[in-house]
């Protein structure tokens, strides 16, 4: 599969996922062809997607959660049904450790027209990951997907026309937006249903490593360890998809960014473990060789993520770029997918991403 960004979007492309709206409701389902109508409503909702082509059948993309149980634990996580979320967040803990390989891939991240719900979800699935790479026990782990589902439930606080606005904010608009941590644990503190430490880790989630960050201007360890871990997911899913203020970033850009502010913005001990499951090269992404030959990523493997396993365009080679002693010393020197979307993302990166005193405190406050 190949994922195609709104723009690219071509007549007769066959999608290979269904796509719903943000009430859950499947507008277009899998296999099906597309068509200038589509692609223009398509168009409208910001919706790229995954579609068929020549490799498909070769790709490895591990779907952890189905498409109605996300829907569901979104439904449930904006209706702030407690019960629900709990019993979600235990299952995406069970989900997880059941997993061989617990590697973050966009197969796991979605995308489609991605609100505080989704993103949330998908912090859930990163945070998560991190903490069972991190050795955590059962309880802990719940209490990240708890805390990592909950972490922006404070937006419902804010009006819609402030948290989607494209323009640079008013100094009244970016205190309203930076009180949502608050908004969310003052939401949540009579609920005795949520742990202490959930609801902590929802107060300081954009505190930052250096003392920099809010409500409370904590440092190191005196932020919670839950915080710390949902920081690092928060950031880089906000960064990875599109929002209604910046284009998406490739994966390789934003791990650049969150390296770059390690001991900053970032727990750099959490960081490391971050790192070894959350791929460089997803899935369906075209590569060009050290050998000059241009390939596409089929499989990624936890702890190996800058080493996947390709197969070549011109004759359908695969090559194990990680366990291939005769591939080994093959490198990946580009990436095929940088549309102008990307080639803009990475300029507003380099020009606005990294100034803090403008849109937040980093980038993630959406």
């Amino acid at each position: 599969m190949k994922y195609i960004r709104p723009k690219n979007l071509e007549v007769g492309m066959i999608l290979a996922n269904p796509v719903y709206d943000e009430k859950g409701l499947c507008l277009l389902a899998a296999n099906k062809a597309l068509t200038t109508d589509i692609i223009i409503k398509l168009q409208e909702r910001h919706c790229g997607l995954y579609i068929f082509d020549e490799f498909s059948e070769f790709e490895d993309i591990n779907i952890i959660l189905s498409d109605d149980v996300r829907n569901a634990i979104m439904t449930c996580t904006e209706q702030l049904k407690i019960d629900s979320v709990l019993f979600y967040s235990n299952m995406i803990v069970e989900k997880l450790l059941q997993e061989e390989n617990i590697l973050m891939d966009t197969g796991t991240l979605k995308e489609y027209d991605q609100s505080v719900y989704e993103h949330s979800l998908n912090v859930a699935m990163l945070a998560t990951n991190t903490a069972i790479g991190m050795g955590l026990s059962n309880e802990e782990l719940q209490h990240v997907a708890q805390a990592a589902l909950l972490h922006d439930i404070g937006k419902q606080m804010i009006p819609l026309e402030v948290l989607n606005k494209e323009g640079e904010l008013t100094k009244e608009e970016f205190e309203l937006i930076r009180s949502h941590p608050q908004f969310g644990y003052d939401m949540l503190y009579s609920d005795n249903r949520i742990h202490p430490e959930v609801r902590s880790a929802i107060l300081c989630h954009h505190e930052n490593y250096s003392g920099t960050g809010y409500p409370n201007k904590l440092s190191g360890n005196n932020i919670p360890l839950i915080a710390r871990i949902i920081r690092i997911a928060d950031t880089y899913d906000a960064m990875y998809h599109k929002r209604s203020y910046k284009n998406p970033l490739p994966a390789s850009e934003v791990i650049e960014y969150l390296m770059s502010n390690n001991g900053t913005l970032f727990d750099l001990s959490i960081m490391q473990v971050f790192l070894q499951y959350i791929v460089l090269y997803p899935v369906g992404t075209d590569v060009v060789l050290s050998t000059g030959k241009k390939a596409r990523v089929i499989k990624n493997r936890a702890k190996s993520v800058n080493r996947p396993v390709v197969m070549t365009y011109d004759d359908m080679e695969i090559l194990d770029l990680a366990k291939d002693p005769e591939c080994y010393s093959i490198t990946i020197i580009d990436t095929q997918n940088m549309d102008k979307d990307s080639e803009l993302a990475r300029e507003e990166h380099r020009m606005k991403v990294i100034d803090e005193s403008k849109r937040s405190d980093s980038i993630d406050l959406q």
